[in-house]
């Protein structure tokens, strides 16, 4: 009985993560080398990981997440598939517990949520799912309906699987309704929502094709996406991007060649160029030899990376060498050094998931991660804990910044919005970051990520929105066979930003944020749920004017079917 329970857990209590902004996704994966990026608030994406069954040792149950600090929250499911072993070790995947799941809540600021996924069994060949949110607060922090926001979802994904390969497909449609509330309170204002309404139309279809036969000559992954987005101003942006992922074994267990081949199409329009077609375009090519000699690794390549942007009059290639050569331990611990380089695309859609808050007609670059030199450390100090390290030193061109602008109407009240400011110079950089992860005991688990930037800046005087420090605690447990609770601490370090209004820097403190989830299972099908956020109650600025929910709750019930 403890464990159907557990697994009515794993559809009946998952952790909601809040992504910034209410909108954007991030999946923590202790076993791999983090590769260092620009420092984004990306949306949330919940890693649920399963309970594997064996008749002699019951292992726990949980979640983990990457909350993003927001007054409203956004959960992505993905459908829940237990392998069992059997005696031997061996056994055949099926599904446990209940495919179907429905999730209702509501709360204060006037919050309503509602959440379903329909999964067909997953013990055999075919297998899909389709999923359903819907997420809204009718009231924000300031004046409020002229601060709420909603949020809708809808998605189908698939896949079917033979020995030999795997095809994948999803569809789905997201639409974000939201508004720009960043305005003085304090002078008489008479916004209506519609005065400052923001809807972001936002669609996607993707198809990926994959051997899986477990001896290839040739081991392979083909993937292509379409993206669309709309928004209230009438910008539009089609990106279309495909990805190949070969390997070609030329000495058994000891050297491999790799070829990486990405592919972007992108299309944008908007209101203020008349609607004319412009074209932001770029395309990478990577190969690479990795060379394995037991206690010793060395992954060798070269990246050669094209960009074609018609806004900017942008046609360029560039190359950059990359190398990582790991050394392992006897005890499994990994030592690794490197170099590498990069284009880090930006698109219309990655900034409005990293900053909801855009005025019309941004301008978009990509940034160049013109060299990078790091070290790391990865492995398991003791029984149930592991660690991953890595620092690293390098140089961006084009980093960007969010910065405030004031729209003025004729009444001077004063509304702001933010638009996106480039380093025309190189800005040095430096990133330590580091993770733990920790099961003393069954019943408790814990995360710990950290992650400290510094930013060498030359046309700004600050690294504008850009904190030097983001922390995150992480803890569930199981309290008793009918209650879990999963508690988080997030941390952003302070940030600055500059005021229009003042013509000078504004420092905006430090944001902690500590949220709850309490679980109750009544039965197998059956369970009830509260979840307080923001504990502190502060209403914090991620960015500038935009103060988010103080303490904010949903309570509600789970059903499996």
């Amino acid at each position: 009985m403890t464990k159907k329970l557990i697994n009515t857990v794993l559809f009946g209590s998952i952790s909601l993560a809040a992504a910034a902004q209410g909108i954007g996704n991030e999946e923590i994966t202790i076993t791999k080398e983090r590769e260092v990026k620009l420092q984004k608030q990306n949306r949330v994406f919940e890693k649920i990981p399963v309970e594997e069954k064996t008749t002699s040792k019951r292992e726990m149950v949980y979640t983990f997440f990457e909350r993003k600090p927001v007054g409203i929250e956004e959960v992505e499911f993905k459908p829940n598939v237990v392998s069992p072993v059997d005696e031997a070790g061996k056994g055949k995947a099926k599904s446990t517990g209940y495919p179907n799941y429905l999730k209702i809540g509501g709360g204060n600021f006037g919050r309503f949520y509602a959440e379903t996924f329909i999964n067909s069994d997953q013990d055999q060949n075919l297998v899909f799912g389709l999923y359903g949110l819907h997420n809204a607060a009718k009231r924000g922090p300031i004046q409020g309906v002229n601060s709420g926001i909603n949020l809708d979802q809808i998605k189908a994904d698939g896949k079917y699987h033979t020995n030999n390969f795997e095809l994948r497909g999803d569809v789905g449609y997201e639409r974000r309704n939201y508004h720009f509330f960043g305005y003085d309170t304090t002078r008489y204002t008479d916004y209506t929502k519609e005065d400052i309404r923001q809807r972001l139309n936002l669609f996607n279809f993707g198809v990926a094709f994959e051997n899986t036969n477990p001896k290839p000559v040739v081991d392979y992954t083909i993937k292509t996406k379409l993206n669309t987005l709309t928004d209230n101003f009438d910008a539009e942006e089609i990106d279309w991007g495909s990805q190949l992922n070969t390997t070609f074994p030329v000495i058994r267990d000891r050297l491999t060649a790799m070829l990486s081949a990405e592919a972007y199409v992108t299309q944008i329009t908007d209101n203020y160029s008349s609607q004319i077609i412009k074209k932001r375009n770029l395309f990478r090519v990577e190969p690479s030899f990795n060379l394995d000699f037991n206690s010793f690794n060395a992954k060798l390549g070269f990246k050669a990376v094209n960009q074609y942007d018609q806004i900017n009059d942008i046609n360029v290639t560039k190359g950059f060498p990359t190398a990582t050569l790991t050394y392992k331990t006897r005890g499994l611990f990994y030592f690794f050094a490197g170099y590498d380089g990069d284009v880090i695309r930006n698109t219309l859609r990655t900034m409005f998931d990293e900053n909801a808050w855009l005025r019309p007609q941004v301008e978009i670059l990509n940034t160049t991660k013109e060299q990078e030199y790091f070290i790391g450390s990865r492995g398991d100090i003791v029984n149930n804990l592991t660690y991953n390290f890595k620092a690293s030193y390098g140089k961006f061109s084009n980093l960007y910044y969010f910065n405030v602008e004031s729209d003025f109407d004729e009444n001077a009240n004063r509304l702001n919005k933010f638009r996106i400011d480039y380093d025309d110079n190189l800005t040095d950089f430096v990133n330590v970051s580091a993770e733990f992860n920790y099961q003393p005991v069954e019943f408790w688990r814990t995360n710990l990520t950290a992650d400290y930037w510094y930013y060498e800046t030359v046309d700004f005087e600050k690294p504008y929105h850009r904190p030097s420090f983001e922390g995150r605690i992480g803890n569930t447990f199981l309290v008793s066979d009918k209650i879990v609770s999963n508690i988080d601490f997030y941390y952003i370090g302070s940030t600055f930003a500059i005021d229009p209004f003042l013509i000078d820097d504004v420092k905006l403190p430090a944001i902690t944020d500590l949220n709850a989830e309490f679980t109750y299972l009544f039965s197998e099908q059956f369970s009830a749920f509260v979840k307080l956020n923001n504990i502190i109650g502060k209403n914090y600025q991620r960015y500038l004017y935009y103060p988010q929910q103080g303490l904010n709750f949903l309570a509600g019930i789970n059903i499996s079917l």
